[in-house]
């Protein structure tokens, strides 16, 4: 009798604790003010609705996101979750020691638009033209997914297999193969590092005869967590971000989009002081940044890309005299233009594969040169 009583007791007084909890969390979204934005979710949150149609879903979606304490408990919802097996979060794999992104499903009329794109452009452009299409973490770390994960082939040789006359394709899988046991990718980020960056880019000399300079490697950050940490709520993994400047890097001056802000440096300090540290590499994304450099190239580069190319153009830059980015996602001029302006040479695709096969913006800029042929 003795014992159900202390158990009613005990009941009682977690209920009461559990009630007092409740209280000060309605007491504190009473006052607590609003914020703009999420950094442990890298991403705007929802400020009070006007009236509307919508006005009782979007409230929903307002009291959801200005939770006091909400940062708090998606981080522990993180940790219940892998206490309880969990293996996956939305399309992230928890995996060992790492974050692992599945990769997007290959879509054929994608890929077919993009290179059909690609081909068209190079028959109409005799210029020297490169296609790196760059294999994501969930095909190279394998061994780190978790046991029985239903990650699919990445059919990279699909897309090699679609190029045209004139196209070099740059397979950098065997030289990350190779290296998979390094930091080649982040643990908490879907992009590559500089270290994966930079073999990838031995591939690419040796395939162009470019010079192959040494490193000075600057770390820059030790608790960098990226998008795949932002999406999940892990709150332990941290990545290290370095900066890898050849040692035969000349003078050279960014001009970016269409204010024409100009840097005499392609690495944004700011970024490190910020959520998205990986924008340490060229800074946010651009419709077109241009860089110009005093070197004795004769080269000139026109670069269409996704932001793994970021990390790639650290060693680009010493290669050619001028280098004209464009990410397909964000530019919507005349690309038949930069073509005679800028006097292109050689252009280089590169792209993360997930981008590659389910994203067709680099068909849409490239077919709209010849729409206006």
């Amino acid at each position: 009798m003795k014992s159900e009583n202390k158990i009613n007791g005990l009941g009682k007084k977690f209920v009461k604790v559990l009630m007092s909890g409740l209280c000060i969390c309605l007491v504190l979204n009473v006052v607590w003010p609003d914020k703009e934005k999420s950094m442990t979710e890298n991403r705007m949150l929802a400020r009070f609705p006007a009236l509307s149609a919508s006005f009782l879903q979007d409230l929903d979606v307002y009291f959801s996101d200005q939770f006091a304490g909400r940062d708090l408990l998606f981080k522990g919802s993180y940790i219940i979750k892998r206490m309880e097996g969990i293996r996956r979060i939305d399309d992230v794999y928890l995996g060992k020691g790492a974050l692992i992104r599945e990769s997007s499903p290959y879509d054929e009329m994608i890929v077919s638009k993009n290179m059909d794109a690609l081909n068209a452009f190079r028959a109409a452009h005799d210029v020297n033209t490169m296609l790196m299409v760059v294999p994501t973490a969930a095909s190279i770390e394998k061994d780190r997914l978790p046991a029985f994960a239903p990650v699919g082939p990445e059919d990279l040789d699909a897309i090699w297999g679609k190029s045209g006359e004139g196209i070099t394709n740059i397979d950098v899988r065997q030289a990350l193969n190779e290296h998979k046991e390094e930091t080649i990718y982040y643990k908490t980020d879907h992009h590559w590092t500089s270290l994966g960056a930079w073999y990838a880019y031995q591939v690419l000399a040796g395939s162009q005869g470019y010079t192959l300079a040494g490193n000075t490697v600057y770390e820059v950050s030790d608790h960098f967590q990226g998008t795949l940490a932002s999406k999940t709520g892990s709150p332990f993994l941290k990545d290290t971000i370095e900066l890898y400047v050849p040692d035969n890097v000349p003078e050279y001056v960014v001009t970016y989009g269409s204010d024409q802000h100009k840097s005499r440096t392609m690495y944004n300090s700011k970024a490190i002081h910020e959520k998205d540290q990986y924008e340490v590499f060229l800074g946010a994304n651009e419709g077109i940044v241009r860089i110009e450099s005093d070197n004795d190239s004769d080269k000139h580069l026109l670069l269409l890309k996704d932001s793994y190319a970021n990390t790639m153009l650290q060693f680009l830059i010493p290669q050619y005299r001028t280098i004209t980015i464009v990410d397909p996602r964000y530019y919507y001029e005349d690309l038949e233009r930069i073509m005679r302006s800028d006097l292109i040479t050689d252009v280089l695709v590169l792209y993360n594969y997930s981008n590659f096969v389910s994203d067709s913006s680099l068909s849409d800029v490239l077919q709209s040169r010849s729409e206006e042929q």
